[in-house]
C-alpha cells in the first residue's frame, strides 16, 4: 500500500469516526464539542476572547503546536471537511477546470478574525471548516428550516467553487489551513501565501514584509470589531441559552456549529432567522412554544467548544438567569374567571405564586424574582392559544 493510499484510508476512517460523534452515535456532549474544539485556528480565536482555558480550548491548542512543528499535518490527515472538498476537487480536475492561482484570502480572514479576537469579536470565526462541517447534520437531526440548511448551503457553496477551480478553499480560502501557515515561516506556505518569486524560484520576503502584513489585517480586524459593535444594536436582548456570554461577545464568539441546537433534548434551541439582527444570525436563540429549559440539563453548555456558552453545573444552573416572565392578565384564564393553575405546577423552581387582588378580585400570578430563572416552563404549559398569557423574556 503507497503512503498516498494508506493516507486516504487513515482519513475515511476519521470521517467515519466524526460523523458518529455528530450524529451521535455515541451520545455524549464531549464528543460534539470535540469536533469544532480540534481546530487550532478556533482555538486561538476563543483564547483570546475569554482569555481562560478550558479543555476545548486545550484540544485545538495542543493540535496547533503539532502543525506549528508538522506543516498542514491536520489537512492531510484529519480534516472532514478537506476531505470532501479534496473529492470535489479531483472531480474538477477530471472535468478539465484548472486551479485558481492567485489569491491569499484564507490568511486575511484569519488576521481579521483575530484582530476582533482582541477587542472580544473574532468576525469570521464561523467559516471555520470544522464549524461548517458541524453544522451539516443540523436539519436532519432537528428541524429540515431555511435557516437550519444555512450551513449546508454554504458547504455546498464550497464544493461546487473546489469543482469549478480545484484546491481553492483549502489553498486559498479556508482560515483553518491558512492559520497552519502563518504559525510557521518556511518559504513553501509562504509563496502560497502570495508573496513574490526570484528567477530562482525563491520567496522575496523578509521579517518587514510579514510583520507589516500581519499587523495590517490584525488592525483592519480590530477596527471592523469595533464597528460592528458600536452599530450592532446593542439594546437587542434575545433568549439565549444558558451560560452565555455577555450579548456583544457572544454574537462574534459563538462559531454557528449547531452543537448546542443538536444536544438540546428538549428541542428549544434554533438558530436566529431575525434579518434585523444581522450581526446574530444563525446564533442560537431560544423558544419556549412546546417545552422548556430542563433543570437537570446542562448538556448544551458542555457541548459548547468555543465558550459562547460557559460551562455550567446542574448545581448552578437555578442561579443562572436566562430571562424573566411576565403575564398578561387580559390573555389569562384566571382573569376571565376561568380555572388554571398550569404555569405554578410546571414551575421547578417554585417561583411562581398566586395572589388575590380585592382592587381585582381575582387571583394574579405573581413572579418571584429571586427563584425565577426564566426556564420557560410557564410559557410552554401555558394553555393559552395562539399567545400565550405568560412568556419569557430576555434581561
Amino acid at each position: 500500500m503507497t503512503k498516498q493510499s494508506a493516507r486516504f484510508m487513515v482519513r475515511i476512517n476519521i470521517f467515519a469516526i466524526i460523523i458518529c460523534f455528530l450524529w451521535p452515535i455515541f451520545p455524549s456532549s464531549f464528543l460534539l464539542s470535540l469536533v469544532t474544539a480540534m481546530s487550532p485556528f478556533a482555538a486561538t480565536a476563543s483564547l483570546l476572547v475569554t482569555k481562560g482555558l478550558n479543555i476545548t480550548i486545550g484540544i485545538g491548542v495542543i493540535l496547533g503546536v503539532i502543525v506549528a512543528l508538522r506543516h498542514r499535518w491536520f489537512c492531510r490527515w484529519i480534516c472532514p471537511a478537506g476531505l470532501c472538498m479534496d473529492g470535489a476537487s479531483a472531480l474538477g480536475r477530471r472535468l478539465g477546470f484548472r486551479p485558481m492561482r492567485k489569491g491569499a484570502y484564507g490568511q486575511w480572514i484569519v488576521l481579521l478574525t483575530l484582530g476582533g479576537a482582541l477587542l472580544g469579536y473574532p468576525l469570521l470565526l464561523w467559516l471555520d471548516p470544522l464549524a461548517l462541517f458541524s453544522g451539516l447534520l443540523v436539519p436532519i437531526q432537528k428541524s429540515l428550516t431555511l435557516t437550519a440548511c444555512f450551513s449546508v448551503i454554504f458547504f455546498i457553496i464550497f464544493l461546487v467553487l473546489n469543482i469549478v477551480r480545484p484546491d481553492t478553499w483549502c489553498t486559498r480560502i479556508c482560515p483553518l489551513g491558512a492559520f497552519q501557515d502563518l504559525l510557521i515561516w518556511r518559504p513553501h506556505s509562504l509563496r502560497s501565501l502570495g508573496f513574490p518569486k526570484t528567477e530562482k524560484d525563491k520567496p522575496l520576503f523578509t521579517s518587514s514584509h510579514i510583520a507589516r502584513r500581519t499587523f495590517i489585517g490584525l488592525l483592519l480586524g480590530a477596527m471592523a470589531a469595533r464597528m460592528i459593535r458600536l452599530f450592532y444594536n446593542t439594546g437587542l436582548r434575545l433568549l439565549r441559552p444558558p451560560g452565555a456570554v455577555n450579548e456583544d461577545q457572544f454574537i462574534g464568539l459563538c462559531s454557528r456549529c449547531g452543537n448546542c441546537i443538536r444536544s438540546c433534548p428538549a428541542n428549544i434551541i434554533h438558530r436566529d432567522s431575525d434579518r434585523t439582527n444581522w450581526a446574530g444570525f444563525m446564533t442560537p436563540v431560544l423558544r419556549f412554544e412546546n417545552d422548556y429549559c430542563r433543570a437537570d440539563c446542562t448538556l448544551c453548555t458542555q457541548a459548547c467548544p468555543t465558550g459562547a456558552l460557559s460551562r455550567i453545573t446542574i448545581a448552578q444552573k437555578p442561579n443562572i438567569r436566562i430571562g424573566k416572565a411576565h403575564v398578561d392578565m387580559n390573555l389569562c384564564l384566571l382573569g376571565e374567571d376561568q380555572e388554571c393553575s398550569s404555569c405554578k405546577r410546571w414551575c421547578p423552581y417554585d417561583a411562581i405564586r398566586y395572589v388575590f387582588s380585592e382592587e381585582k378580585y381575582l387571583l394574579i400570578p405573581t413572579i418571584d424574582p429571586d427563584k425565577c430563572n426564566g426556564c420557560g416552563a410557564c410559557e410552554a404549559m401555558c394553555p393559552t392559544k395562539p399567545q400565550k398569557a405568560i412568556i419569557v423574556t430576555a434581561i
